[in-house]
């Protein structure tokens, strides 16, 4: 009896039947399915905000990068721009400094002589308030040696000159126009020749230095290659500071001239531009150096001032905002300069959610560049650079 109950307790045990199977099965696709769309979605997000997260750094040091540089645009000393002469100097850039031909990725040891030829002030005279920033509405073709001209995709681009803000002070004053200057210390490691600029707040000069150290006193030479009379202008003396007297005067201070050129192109291989720059530190240009990648365009806006005050002098505001270098009335008339970076990502597709709308670059609408992807994320920076050093109109 005993043996035959427990049988039948055994035989009452039940599984799953198809019907619980199927409903199982399918409860179990829709919570993957749920969790797959999650998934997907905030992958996807994930993607998104990387792409912004870069394009925002990147573009934040392409800012800082060409307004840090930008701010030091005409500096010439205490005395400015506006007084710094020219004693001999029959090239913007004493020519026997770049005598060689390494690198040679742009033309000629003054750039903006190649684009405007005929315009004496630009080719013989240097750090006038003319030409010590030239902005252009692409990236001229003439500034470039042959065979070197970049891809650009037809940005604005933008030259500048000014001193370094690395400067060393006279330390002896000149007993004659032609003695050679002597500093304090070589911190900055300058040897042989270079373009320099000599500065107190009387008179400043441009000059072509050759730098020798003995005996553990630093000269600089301002050679007669470069000045034909070997003197400065008027026989000016510069030296330490003098606290009273006739002559008294703030010390002079030395630095090297230089220049920086920023444009927009695209290099062999890449699917995007990328923000270049040319440098020259008053010996030697620098290859074409690539700062940022993915920056499909640079536009550049320039505050001009056109007004004056009572006196007649210049008001220094920027009252007109000119939209292209080919509206600028008057360069030396620029106070500021807008800068505006269109930054693109590095991959196609980086959201199918984003809808693409029409972008705009500083106020305008903007147009893709020729063969441009449009499923590409585009977002666009810029910020505004007060030029300090300045000058009033002539």
């Amino acid at each position: 009896m005993r043996a035959f109950q427990s049988s039948r307790r055994g035989s009452g045990q039940r599984g799953f039947t198809l019907i619980e199977l199927m409903i199982s099965l399918v409860l179990s696709m829709a919570v993957l399915i749920g969790l797959s769309s999650v998934y997907v979605a905030v992958k996807s997000a994930f993607r998104f905000q990387e792409s912004t997260g870069r394009l925002q750094e990147d573009a934040n040091f392409a800012l800082d990068t060409i307004a840090r540089e930008l701010r030091m645009a005409g500096f010439a000393g205490c005395s400015g721009i506006q007084t710094l002469t020219v004693a001999g100097v029959t090239t913007r850039y004493p020519g026997n400094v770049l005598a060689s031909a390494n690198p040679n990725t742009i033309s000629g040891p003054n750039p903006l002589a190649t684009v405007e030829s005929g315009n004496a002030e630009v080719t013989v005279q240097p750090f006038t308030p003319l030409n010590f920033i030239r902005g252009f509405d692409s990236v001229p073709s003439t500034m470039f040696a042959s065979g070197s001209v970049p891809a650009s995709s037809g940005t604005d681009s933008l030259f500048f000159a000014g001193g370094s803000a690395n400067a060393v002070g006279v330390t002896v004053a000149m007993s004659a126009s032609n003695s050679p200057l002597t500093i304090s210390s070589n911190v900055y490691g300058w040897s042989g020749a270079n373009t320099m600029i000599v500065s107190d707040c009387n008179s400043s000069s441009i000059f072509e230095g050759t730098v020798s150290t003995s005996g553990g006193v630093t000269t600089i030479a301002h050679d007669g290659t470069g000045n034909s009379t070997d003197t400065f202008n008027s026989s000016y003396k510069f030296g330490p500071p003098v606290a009273s007297g006739v002559d008294a005067r703030t010390g002079a201070i030395v630095m090297l001239a230089q220049w920086n050129f920023f444009y927009v192109a695209t290099r062999s291989g890449a699917t995007t531009p990328s923000l270049y720059r040319i440098t020259f530190n008053g010996a030697s240009r620098s290859n074409a150096e690539e700062i940022v990648s993915n920056v499909e365009s640079m536009q550049l806006h320039y505050g001009e001032n056109t007004q004056v005050d009572a006196s007649g002098a210049a008001t220094r505001v920027a009252d007109e905002w000119r939209t292209s270098a080919a509206g600028v009335t008057d360069w030396a008339r620029i106070v500021a300069v807008r800068i505006g970076l269109m930054m693109v990502s590095a991959e196609d597709n980086t959201s199918p959610d984003v809808v693409l709308t029409t972008p705009t670059l500083l106020g305008q609408t903007y147009t893709l560049p020729a063969g441009a992807s449009t499923n590409r994320l585009r977002k666009e920076f810029s910020t505004t650079v007060v030029l300090r050093n300045s000058v009033a109109a002539r």
